[in-house]
């Protein structure tokens, strides 16, 4: 008969496979919005480069990668004929510009420009991801907490009726509450990494708000096969 500890390690590995499944190649396709929120020493490029590489992947049509704190040199696996944009500042001040064989510079307090760029870059099929850490700078820039959810609601609508998947990552903690939940309420899927230390060691942990299938989970550690999430920034 096994003992409480081996009973509670069965449910804590069988709630960690639910959450895992969601880092497998294809598990996102079926959902809109997806929302990655990380916080503490996760590190926001780490993230985006996992999810492109294990669980977007080997897709038909190149995503669409939207950049802000992460420069578009600092992931080094961005697939061949993806359309790029950096949601930036130049000089404190840049207009929206292409730089031919580079990502599109677009000012994060132009709006229209970003949604724009969107809507020209997503012109294949329906299965083509939308991914980026853009909404940091966004969130950053807005002139009221209505603009941005605006441009929340245009962007959300766009990706619905153009059956598109966007995959949108955050720094969480760099935000005030409220804004965070304004994001998440968009969201088909939230998905949330932080950092917990264990006898001295950094350990990754997630956990899964799916609303879209009404099904939370709790926090749960990454197993050993799974390689872990870089805990640099």
């Amino acid at each position: 008969m096994a003992t409480k500890a081996e009973l509670t390690e069965r449910r804590r590995t069988t709630t960690g496979t639910k959450e895992h499944r969601l880092l497998t190649r294809g598990a996102l396709d079926q959902y809109r919005l997806v929302i990655a929120c990380v916080r503490g020493n996760v590190s926001v490029r780490e993230t985006m480069s996992r999810l492109l590489n294990d669980v977007i992947g080997e897709i038909d049509q190149p995503p669409v990668l939207l950049f802000g704190p992460t420069a578009p040199e600092d992931l080094t696996s961005i697939p061949i004929n993806s359309k790029v944009g950096w949601v930036t500042f130049v000089d404190g001040n840049v207009q929206s510009q292409s730089q031919p064989g580079s990502a599109q510079l677009i000012s994060p307090d132009n709006i229209l420009e970003v949604n724009l760029f969107i809507e020209q870059a997503a012109t294949g099929e329906s299965n083509q991801v939308i991914m980026g850490d853009f909404l940091d700078n966004m969130i950053k820039s807005a002139t009221s907490p209505e603009s941005f959810y605006s441009f929340l609601c245009q962007l959300a609508s766009r990706i619905r009726m153009k059956k598109r998947t966007a995959v949108l990552v955050i720094k969480e903690d760099i935000h005030d509450r409220p804004v965070v939940e304004m994001v998440k309420r968009f969201a088909d899927i939230v998905l949330e990494f932080r950092d917990q230390e264990e006898e001295g060691a950094l350990t990754v942990e997630m956990r899964t708000l799916n609303f879209a299938d009404n099904i939370y989970t709790r926090w749960v550690p990454f197993p050993e096969g799974l390689k872990p999430l870089s805990t640099s920034c």
